[in-house]
């Protein structure tokens, strides 16, 4: 993707108009923001207007994070905006599990977190300084834009201008299983921290990381089972405050979690309960309306992504509006560019929902085998991936599992590749199927050639390999041990 400053530079004074003069934005987020900002830097006769249903300074949440490779992204596309977001960021580079009988770090994860608040407050003036115009306090109606020649829907998860007709983008959403709530402390965190602690009730698992001087954002995250054990099912009385928070479930969860606050309580900000909602859309756009950010998609936040497939969608559309004088096509090629991105994404954070909607499964594991549960419950990182930068790490988890008598005994069968002994190279039972290690791999759907990705599985070590049907997943094909046509 041509970077965005490239693109400003090379139409620099140009009066640029094409087919479309005027936008409308719905949704003052970081997405309708500075998507705003780019279109303007780009095309100062374009008129862009935000329009906003809360005002300025009613900003919620805590903090937001970006990868290394996002501020590279915001780097190359807007250096401005770039520079002001990093002055107001704090650079964390650790992982910190605090499993209930150790703590263990793992380093090397650099991404940079900064105040929603803040991030807003730098967005908007940056979006003003272009040149576009911003309306908070302004609920806009469903239709009330149409006269725009590009109306973008950036305004959430729950978009309302979405959905006054889910047939028309092919909108599904599914609720996780696991109650959350985000919350915020004054405790000091060094790293993105993960606390896992037992109660007489249930597991409860906190989520911690620094995002300004004196400021950690903390998320706490349970099962249903353990929500109403301990009585936090029971919503507190908002009548009197509309915008308040679950005061009861703060002091409670501050109790919880004193330990690892040090003293510290916890912070709320229209903070209640609720459950991850996972967006997904057949199409980004129809006629002149095209979806932006979380109205478009979401993934869940254990995997850090809603700003930051925000702020990248925001720069692919406007690249994209930009290269064609017609909205249609520049929507399509939208889409086809971040389609890929946003798919992996979402397949990566399926299974880290599931992993933390189940992690009290894992809490009785040695510290070291529920780490390295916790490292590898995405593709992000593999069991060798882990192997290469922690070592010492994976040689305790294996060492735990032996102990534990989770080891056959038995020397596992030789493999096509060559394995190093460890409890992925171990037998493994299920059912009646005997497999020769417990490496597995799954066929894309759009497999032509189902036996030889077979054979090639098996030559890459896997024992079983799992084939996507729609609208589920297969039965799997074990591998034999010798080269012979794989059993169906």
């Amino acid at each position: 993707m041509i970077g965005w400053n490239l693109i400003v530079q090379r139409n620099e004074g140009a009066a640029l108009t094409g087919g479309w003069r005027k936008v409308a934005v719905v949704g003052g987020g970081p997405a309708g923001l500075f998507l705003a900002r780019l279109i303007r830097m780009a095309r100062p006769a374009v008129s862009v207007d935000v329009y906003e249903r809360n005002a300025p300074d009613e900003a919620s949440g805590f903090g937001v994070v970006f990868s290394a490779r996002t501020m590279s992204e915001l780097r190359r596309n807007d250096p401005e905006t770039h520079a002001r977001i990093v002055a107001a960021s704090v650079a964390v580079s650790d992982m910190e599990l605090r499993h209930p009988r150790a703590t263990l770090r793992y380093g090397g994860f650099d991404f940079s977190s900064i105040s929603r608040r803040a991030l807003l407050l730098i967005l908007r003036e940056q979006a003003a300084k272009a040149g576009a115009t911003l309306h908070f306090g302004k609920l806009v109606a469903p239709g009330s834009l149409d006269d725009a020649d590009v109306v973008v829907y950036a305004d959430g998860a729950n978009s309302s201008h979405r959905d006054v007709d889910p047939e028309r983008f092919g909108t599904s959403v599914r609720h996780g299983s696991s109650p959350y709530m985000w919350l915020g402390t004054h405790a000091p965190f060094d790293a993105a921290t993960f606390a896992f602690v037992e109660t007489e009730h249930g597991h409860f698992a906190g989520h911690a990381y620094p995002y300004a001087d004196g400021m950690t954002t903390v998320v706490v995250e349970t099962d249903p089972g353990t929500w109403k054990a301990s009585g936090m099912d029971r919503a507190g009385d908002f009548s009197r405050n509309p915008g308040g928070s679950d005061e009861e479930a703060l002091a409670q969860l501050g109790e919880i979690f004193a330990e690892h606050l040090g003293g510290h309580p916890l912070i709320g900000n229209r903070s209640r309960w609720s459950t991850f909602r996972t967006v997904h859309n057949e199409r980004w756009s129809e006629g002149n309306a095209v979806l932006l950010g979380d109205a478009a998609h979401t993934a869940h936040f254990t995997v850090g992504s809603g700003t930051k497939m925000a702020m990248e969608d925001a720069i692919s559309l406007a690249a994209a509006l930009q290269r064609n004088t017609d909205p249609g096509p520049a929507f399509a090629e939208y889409e086809r560019e971040r389609r890929g991105p946003v798919a992996r994404t979402q397949e990566w954070a399926e299974p880290s929902m599931r992993w933390w909607e189940t992690f009290g499964r894992r809490l009785h594991m040695a510290p070291a085998q529920f780490g390295l549960h916790f490292m590898t419950r995405t593709s992000a990182l593999s069991y060798e991936g882990l192997r290469r930068r922690f070592p010492d790490r994976v040689d305790e988890a294996e060492a735990a599992y032996r102990t534990s008598g989770g080891a056959a005994g038995a020397a596992p069968a030789a493999a096509a590749v060559d394995l190093r002994p460890n409890a992925v190279t171990e037998p493994l039972l299920l059912g009646s199927v005997r497999l020769r290690n417990r490496l597995v791999e799954v066929l894309p759907e759009d497999c032509g050639d189902r036996e030889a990705a077979v054979r090639a599985a098996e030559a890459r070590g896997a024992a079983l390999v799992l084939a996507r049907q729609r609208p589920g997943l297969s039965l799997g094909l074990p591998v034999p041990p010798h080269p012979e046509p794989a059993a169906r």
